[in-house]
């Protein structure tokens, strides 16, 4: 027999015994405590979502080319950006997901006859909006209404945003370039609206409970000396249950050049040359 193991253990089994006795005595239960904190937390994202690049260096869309985190970030402070890329917007025309094509790249703009009492019909071929030598233009009489516009004499696309709580959006534009009579424009005159349209299934409108568009910013010299906000968020995207699509809420920038005639968006008066500056986008915390 191991004695050494029995002296060890005979303590031991009287203690319990003594326990089990005294229990029995007093009538009184023993509980012990298993404690379980189930916790959960939804971050505070928004995705935005265009193209990959510009439709002539290969771009495709939709893309989602930010994804900001707005938790613990101050307001008014830009969120950060777990993707971190640059995107670009998508064509508005058709509703689909072709990105747009990069401004420069553009040579001519397509004309647009007025008034003429007769002819002046264009064909336009290949490039659409574009005006080339491979056009073509029937005769055209005139008289003392016929006039000569720019058809795309604007710029107008789209970016979608879905989000799980609010957000403001801030631009910023940089890089104006001019040529030749356009060198004495500057970032004023180029205008500027921005609206927001509902576009998911599944999505609201994100304006209400905050401001919405912000009125007064109309040309890009409203936003040129740093990011400005150009929307002011209530509440999030996302209405029901649905995917990314579906909760997305699209907005649409247009940019346009005045010509001081009503009605036109170009008078020959204004000679020729080129304007080009670019915005970008970005989330801040509300």
């Amino acid at each position: 027999m191991n004695t050494a193991k029995i002296i060890r253990l005979m303590p031991v089994a009287m203690l319990g015994f003594g326990l089990l006795a005294v229990l029995a005595v007093s009538g009184r239960n023993a509980y012990g405590s298993a404690l379980d904190r189930p916790f959960f937390r939804a971050s505070a994202i928004v995705i935005v979502f265009g193209g990959s690049d510009f439709l002539e260096n290969g771009g495709v869309g939709p893309v989602a080319t930010d994804f900001y985190l707005l938790d613990n970030i101050p307001s008014g402070q830009l969120a950060p950006d777990i993707i971190g890329v640059d995107g670009v917007t998508l064509e508005f025309s058709g509703g689909g997901f072709t990105p747009t094509s990069d401004g420069t790249a553009r040579t001519n703009e397509i004309l647009r006859l007025e008034g003429q009492p007769n002819g002046g019909v264009l064909t336009n071929v290949a490039d659409f909006n574009v005006l080339d030598a491979n056009d073509s233009l029937t005769a055209f009489g005139l008289d003392n209404d016929t006039d000569l516009d720019l058809v795309s004499f604007f710029r107008i696309s789209r970016f979608y945003v879905t989000s799980n709580t609010a957000f403001d959006i801030y631009a910023h534009a940089t890089n104006l370039t001019t040529t030749n009579d356009f060198t004495s424009l500057g970032y004023a005159d180029l205008s500027y609206i921005l609206f927001s349209q509902g576009t998911g299934s599944a999505s609201q409108n994100p304006a209400i409970g905050g401001q919405g568009r912000i009125t007064a910013v109309n040309d890009l010299g409203d936003m040129s000396s740093g990011p400005t906000k150009v929307f002011d968020g209530g509440r999030r995207t996302a209405r029901t249950p649905g995917t990314i699509l579906q909760q997305a809420y699209s907005f649409i920038p247009i940019y346009f050049i005045s010509s001081g005639e009503p009605g036109n968006n170009y008078d020959l008066s204004q000679g020729i040359g080129t304007i080009g500056a670019t915005v970008t986008y970005t989330i801040y915390t509300p």
